[in-house]
């Protein structure tokens, strides 16, 4: 099956589930889904994939059966700029997901779907939380935590747990550690939420400085 025969069987979302989403985070989530279906990240493959998923946000105006282009290119001229880096490549060799991509992508699926949804979650959205949550265990912070060096975690390391920097905006890492949170309980992992309470005493007061 070519890329072609893979787009056109996207589906358009309901547009009450992402009129109130930025243009932004909804080409964000348009290259996961692409991801997950074996398409090349072209920026003719994101052009179509987000109009397919978001028609009334990404149609050229006056010819609604169409999509803008620009508008979409716009989009990852800005998501791949200094100050957000939510994706890598470049337009002439394709785009490639990072690990911002994907913390992105999963705030924007928990809005479109509304993450208190009282539906079993498909196994889609569960299989992004445990990779999310597998990162996390991963990380260097969770391997001094669980030897019993706590005190050795740096500013460095948890920033570098929620997907991000010392210069990231504090913002952008409290709504990733909120993330975090609500995906080990959704995954009723108390171990990882045992550590996240740990982490947010130890660093309440570096992640609530709005100075960056």
């Amino acid at each position: 099956m070519t890329d072609k025969d893979k787009i056109r069987k996207l589906k358009a979302l309901e547009p009450a589930s992402y009129e109130p989403i930025d243009l932004d985070r909804l080409v964000i989530y348009t290259t996961t889904e692409l991801e997950e279906l074996g398409v090349e990240l072209s920026l003719e493959n994101i052009i179509v994939g987000a109009f397919k998923l978001f028609p009334k946000k990404f149609s050229l105006a006056g010819y609604l059966e169409f999509p803008d282009a620009t508008r979409v290119e716009k989009c990852l001229w800005r998501c791949k700029g200094k100050k957000r880096q939510w994706i890598g490549g470049k337009t002439p060799h394709g785009y490639l997901i990072i690990d911002k991509t994907r913390i992105i992508s999963a705030q924007t699926e928990a809005e479109l779907s509304n993450i208190e949804l009282k539906k079993e979650p498909k196994r889609k959205r569960l299989r992004r939380k445990e990779g999310i949550l597998k990162e996390t265990t991963d990380s260097p912070a969770y391997s001094k935590y669980m030897s019993g060096k706590g005190e050795l975690i740096s500013e460095a390391d948890f920033c570098y747990l929620l997907q991000g920097t010392l210069d990231s905006p504090r913002e952008t890492l409290r709504e990733n550690f909120v993330l975090l949170k609500k995906f080990a309980e959704a995954l009723e992992r108390e171990d990882v939420l045992t550590f996240l309470s740990w982490l947010e005493q130890r660093f309440k007061y570096f992640l609530n400085n709005n100075s960056k």
